[in-house]
């Protein structure tokens, strides 16, 4: 009888057992599940803003230029050589930069665009931030203009989608 009651007694301790680390567990999964939930809300939330807030704190306006042509030169895929060569001349020749100040520009404004929205909406925000800044006159925005064309014929023969982009641009500034 002291046998059977033995067996009955470990029996009931293994069972409570099992069940406290069932609990414990469950409560471990939850805790997990609810903090994973957190950290993926946090880190779509700052992906969807990480685009905007780069280009929404662009108020320079030859970093604005600079977004706006590396725009004109994806438009077929990644820039070409040539196209990098061109944007980096125009910066030189026309904000009157060395090469470290182009290299500079360049790379704070690939950081900026580089998760941006779709690139007609880049250049008419990018054109905004232009056209608002102080000291813009015909001359600067004809001189914009003529910077996107030459990123665009860089390699040859200006494509549609390049062109539709310049013409946003032209559009925003008046020059149509």
């Amino acid at each position: 009888m002291h046998i059977l009651l033995g067996l009955i007694g470990l029996i009931t301790l293994l069972a409570l057992w099992y069940h406290r680390i069932r609990m414990i567990s469950s409560a471990a999964r939850g805790t997990y599940r609810a903090a994973k939930g957190v950290a993926d809300r946090s880190r779509k939330r700052s992906e969807a803003t990480a685009g905007k807030s780069a280009l929404g704190g662009v108020s320079d306006p030859r970093q604005a230029a600079v977004i706006m042509m590396m725009q004109v030169a994806r438009t077929r895929g990644a820039s070409s050589d040539r196209q990098d060569t061109t944007i980096r001349e125009e910066i030189k020749a026309h904000f009157g930069a060395t090469d470290a100040d182009a290299e500079d520009l360049i790379a704070n404004a690939g950081w900026a665009a580089r998760r941006s929205p779709p690139p007609r909406n880049v250049m008419e925000q990018m054109s905004d931030v232009v056209l608002k800044s102080p000291g813009i006159g015909p001359k600067e925005v004809d001189d914009l203009c003529a910077m996107l064309e030459n990123v665009a014929v860089a390699d040859g023969k200006a494509s549609t989608a390049e062109r539709d982009l310049i013409q946003v641009w032209r559009r925003k500034a008046g020059l149509n």
